[in-house]
């Protein structure tokens, strides 16, 4: 499933993606550069991008609380388009719905093999699981709360695995 994760820069990059990269996708970079093994903190590269092209624009007021109640500050964030230069270094890109997966394989068809929805990365063949993480973008503090409930479970879940293969492929990659 995950044969096609390539290693750049002796460095495992992460890339997440959402729309604007204001909302999910900082929130996502953010939980999990604090959930990461100490031992692969300065090995791993955590990024995160959008879909819209929107540079320079701040975390919305409602992400940056709801990341700081989880532990992760993400105050400092600013967004970011997704670009060749972002794309080319990623290891492995977790989209947060459907529509990220579909532009990258338009923009960025080389890729491909490297790009998961963030809800199905490492599922079993007929589980069930939400396909989206939906954008809170315009929503009440409570539908953030929401959000970052659903990335935090889903790093959560997918952690074990994800932290194996970086593991496998710094190893093979010294």
């Amino acid at each position: 499933m995950v044969q096609g994760v390539k290693m750049s820069e002796k460095k495992f990059h992460i890339l997440f993606v959402c729309s604007g990269n204001s909302c999910r996708s900082p929130m996502a970079e953010g939980l999990l550069k604090i959930k990461l093994p100490p031992e692969l903190k300065d090995k791993v590269e955590i990024q995160s991008a959008g879909t819209l092209g929107i540079y320079g624009s701040p975390a919305t007021d409602f992400a940056i609380m709801v990341a700081q109640e989880k532990g992760a500050d993400i105050s400092q964030h600013r967004s970011r388009g997704l670009d060749e230069e972002i794309i080319s270094k990623a290891n492995i890109i977790f989209c947060m719905a459907p529509e990220h997966k579909e532009f990258i394989a338009r923009r960025f068809p080389e890729v491909l093999d490297n790009v998961f929805l963030l809800t199905a990365f490492d599922r079993k063949p007929n589980e069930n699981y939400p396909v989206a993480i939906e954008d809170p973008i315009g929503g009440s503090l409570e539908v953030y709360r929401k959000c970052i409930d659903l990335i935090d479970s889903e790093l959560n879940r997918i952690l074990p695995r994800l932290v194996k293969l970086i593991k496998d492929k710094l190893k093979d990659d010294p």
